[in-house]
């Protein structure tokens, strides 16, 4: 199996980790079923690619066999982000040439520096990458890749921008949807609600991301709150189960 070298991945405060760590024990919680989890947002720059990414790591940290998978085709953030390159120093072959038929898919999948962590790099930008996604390879690679490991985690384009991300949620078992606190009108996370339901796509949860509080020593970090339900009710987009958690993190996250 080919292999990437992931160069920048710093280590997380404290409080942000566990935060995150809060997420993926509580993932756990939605039964053996749910395996292939959609990571989205409404728009642009909640970061729903630093969840994504971290998510992978931590559930690869724990022993779980986990697959990221780059589906943001227009625009991704990952690789400049976290300085990923092929190990070889060959060019990278991902999902894109996988769907138009170019590659199969053992040579779109990559070991990483990651113990049990794998990706499949988008490695290509796409200015209509539909048609791609409505291939039956789409949906032959999602269920080959359930079969083969614990989680495949997708990385998305946000709902409120292109189709892609209707598209993709039809192949995966859930999403988490990534809301930036302060930031994203209600309108804007109640719609992204909606058309998640119109695409029968299971709301695992919601997390909402650079929350500040104000403690007894000022304002510290920005804070991140996760929220997990089984359904998309909630007129706000929120969850509003009995396994909400908080957790923190530093102010600025990834896009």
């Amino acid at each position: 199996m080919k292999e990437l070298d992931i160069k920048r991945m710093p280590p997380l405060p404290f409080e942000m980790a566990e935060a995150l760590n809060h997420l993926r024990i509580n993932l756990s919680f939605c039964g053996d079923q749910v395996k292939t989890i959609m990571v989205t947002s409404s728009v642009p720059g909640e970061g729903k690619s630093f969840v994504a990414m971290q998510l992978w790591k931590m559930m690869a940290e724990v022993g779980i066999p986990v697959l990221l998978v780059d589906c943001d085709f227009r625009n991704s953030r990952l690789w400049h982000r976290y300085g990923i390159s092929a190990a070889s120093g060959e060019d990278l072959v991902g999902a894109a040439h996988y769907l138009a038929g170019r590659a199969d898919l053992r040579d779109v999948v990559y070991q990483t520096n990651v113990s049990n962590g794998y990706m499949i790099p988008a490695a290509s930008t796409i200015a209509n990458p539909s048609i791609l996604l409505e291939n039956p390879r789409f949906a032959r690679m999602m269920a080959c890749c359930k079969q083969q490991f614990g989680y495949v985690l997708v990385d998305t384009p946000p709902l409120g921008r292109v189709s892609d991300a209707l598209n993709i949620a039809r192949r995966c078992d859930g999403s988490i949807l990534v809301i930036r606190s302060g930031e994203t009108p209600r309108k804007v996370v109640r719609r992204s609600v909606q058309m998640l339901s119109r695409a029968d796509s299971l709301l695992l949860g919601v997390v909402l991301n650079r929350m500040e509080l104000k403690g007894r020593y000022g304002r510290r970090y920005a804070y991140s709150h996760y929220g997990y339900k089984k359904d998309a009710g909630g007129s706000d987009g929120r969850s509003h189960s009995h396994l909400k958690r908080r957790g923190a993190g530093p102010g600025k996250t990834g896009g």
